[in-house]
């Protein structure tokens, strides 16, 4: 399988959801000045942002933790492209340990997950 099989969902508090095509995606990084969401530069020049930490706060968010957020973003998209048929990679909220992290899936409706 390739990436264009696989879609990325990005949410943004600000700019809400959005489904970007894997294989459009040329950078993932994070700013230290803009600390609530991580980066994403697309092929056609556009950038497309994810809430670090899917809504919860971000003040502590430290330049480790959102380099592993930008990491596993980049292999979770590998593992869903190795896999058959159409797939998503989002991330999810843990709302007992606020914590976030990046899961894929098959393509489906968000209400399956």
């Amino acid at each position: 399988m390739a990436t264009v099989d696989v879609w990325v969902e990005l949410w943004s508090e600000t700019l809400g959801t959005r489904l970007v095509r894997a294989d459009t995606i040329e950078q993932v990084w994070w700013d230290v000045k803009q600390p609530a969401f991580l980066t994403l530069t697309l092929r056609d020049g556009q950038e497309a942002r994810q809430d670090a930490r899917a809504g919860f706060p971000t003040g502590d968010l430290e330049e480790d933790e959102a380099a592993d957020l930008c990491t596993t973003l980049v292999e979770h998209i590998a593992q869903a492209a190795s896999e058959d048929g159409p797939r998503m990679v989002w991330m999810a909220r843990n709302e007992d340990t606020k914590a976030v992290c990046w899961k894929h899936g098959p393509l489906i409706d968000r209400s399956a997950r």
